[in-house]
Order: C-alpha cells, then structure tokens, then sequence
C-alpha cells in the first residue's frame, strides 16, 4: 500500500472515532511508531481536525465535523468507480430507486474538463456485457426497507400459484435477468426463494419483529440446505463445460478437480431433478452424467421427448 493510499484509509479509519492513539494506527494498518508519527503530521497538514491530549492515558481526539477532509482517488481507482456505474446500467431498477447513470454525471461534473474526457475514454476503452435485467419489477425497495427493519411482509406469491404467506425478507439477490427475495416463511418455518416480479406486497407487520443474526442465519440456511437436499450428483465436464460452468452454476454445486478430469458435483432435492436435468441439458456434449441412475434416466427421456417432437 502506497503512503496517499494508506492516508486515505486512515482518515476512513479515524472517521468514525472520537479519540485514539499511535497503537492503534500501528496495529491497523501494520506501520512502525515512527512511520505513525509521520501519518499524523501527514493528516493535520492535510486537515484533519485533531488535538493531541496529554496524560497517561493520553492520545488524539478528533474535534467532528460534518466532514474531516476530502478523499482523494488516483486515476485508477476513479475508473474503477465509473466502469462500475456504468456495469449498472443494465438494471432496470434496483432496491435503491437510484439513477446510476445521473449519478455518474454528477460526479464528472466534479472534475475539470480534462480530467472529464480522460474519465470517459477510460472507461469506454472496457466494455460490459452482462445479462440484462428481464423484468422491471417495483417492489424492491419495500422489500429492502423490510429487511433493514427486520419486518415481516404479508404478500401473496404468483409464480405457481396464488399462495398467501407471511415471511421475513433477510436478502436481495439479481440472477439470470430476474431478482430474488430470500426469506423466512413463517407457517413452514422454512427459509424459501421468491422470484420478486411474481411477490405481491399486501403489507407489512411492523410490531412483530423477528430477528436473526448474521451467524444465525447462515447456520440455519446451510442447515436446511443440507437437510433438503439429500442426494448427490456427479457429471464429468470437458475443458469447454468446465467454462459454461463457470458463466453458470449455483450454490448446491461446485467443481472438483480428480487427476486430468473435472467434474460438478453437487447435491439436490427429489423435486429439483426436472430443473437440474435442464441446466444439464444446456451443457450438451460436455457433460456426461456419472450418478445417480434415476437422474440418468430423466436426462436421456427428456433427450428421447424432444427427439420425438422434431421426428413428429
């Protein structure tokens, strides 16, 4: 890490504190007494309102204002922060109503006019093709606001059929095109997936709060997920299926290098076969199913259907 690049990430570090003293610049950022010393004079010069206090027990304290300095960025990590803006234009909506691309111009608006032509040719120079969000959905706030507040939602879900239920969003997630809502369904007790364009908000519970912690929630999601799904698949991948793995996988899922040969093992539920021997199929000849037979069997069926639709 540079000197600016670790001035930078101190005064981040200090932000949010209102004394400290020279061990904790050492133990953070892994710098000698002598180079901490400096940092603090680097950091008044620079602004940084602090005073030193006197005593045993003595250090620094930040006087707070609404803001201590300015954040400086060099030329790389400005690209960054515009090629980042500009992957997100390919959502059509997000839990945050935000306009990326009016944020990105209020941004360069910040920069003198050289500085915003290279910014542009920068970023023009890497191109992002993505997948493209399918569906505009207008729930995503409401959702996320839930989930900041861990607030239960009464909705009625579409995808199959209507369904009322009550559940605890605890997570957003964008996939294939479409976003995701996982949460917990309070009648089954269960954690589920709700694709969002098919959840309907009809309200919000927000006396009955129920909260989970990090920790709690992952425990209890890999539990359910081993608990769930209860058998294991095994499928030899080519050089060329290993890469369309890669574009495309999913959590129950992994590959495992043997020797020269590479397979996606993995684990699934009974009532997941018909979708797992879909994404299979998309592999075509660089995938060959080693177990279990009854997935085997579904594969070559559903191969002997649509053989028999274009013979038909």
């Amino acid at each position: 890490m540079s000197k600016s690049e670790r001035i930078n990430q101190e005064m981040l570090f200090l932000s949010g504190k209102q004394q400290f003293n020279l061990a904790d610049l050492m133990k953070e950022f892994g710098i000698s007494k002598s180079t901490a010393l400096r940092d603090i004079q680097e950091l008044e010069r620079l602004g940084v309102p602090l005073y030193t206090e006197e005593g045993r027990y003595g250090g620094y304290r930040l006087v707070h204002q609404s803001l201590l300095t300015p954040i400086y960025f060099n030329e790389e990590e400005v690209s960054g922060i515009f090629f980042a803006l500009q992957c997100l234009k390919f959502l059509s909506n997000s839990p945050f109503n935000a306009n990326y691309q009016q944020i990105s111009k209020k941004l360069l608006q910040t920069f003198t006019q050289e500085r915003r032509e290279a910014i542009i040719m920068n970023t023009d120079i890497v191109h992002y093709k993505g997948v493209v969000q399918v569906v505009v959905v207008d729930n995503l706030a409401l959702i996320f606001k839930a989930i900041l507040a861990s607030q239960t939602l009464k909705v009625i879900y579409r995808r199959y059929q209507a369904a009322h239920k009550e559940i605890l969003p605890i997570r957003l997630t964008i996939m294939d095109g479409f976003w995701y809502c996982i949460g917990w369904d309070l009648e089954k007790e269960a954690w589920r997936t709700y694709r969002c364009d098919h959840l309907e908000i009809i309200g919000s519970e927000s006396s009955k709060e129920i909260v989970f912690s990090k920790a709690q929630i992952e425990a209890s999601y890999d539990k359910q997920g081993e608990t769930y799904r209860n058998l294991n698949f095994k499928v030899k991948l080519s050089s060329k299926g290993k890469d369309h793995y890669i574009r495309r996988h999913f959590e129950n899922m992994t590959l495992s290098e043997q020797g020269n040969e590479c397979y996606l093992i993995g684990t699934f539920n009974e009532q997941e076969a018909d979708f797992l021997v879909d994404y299979l199929l998309g592999f075509g000849e660089e995938a060959v199913i080693i177990e279990p037979n009854f997935l085997k069997k579904m594969y070559v069926a559903k191969l002997q259907h649509m053989i028999e639709t274009y013979n038909g």
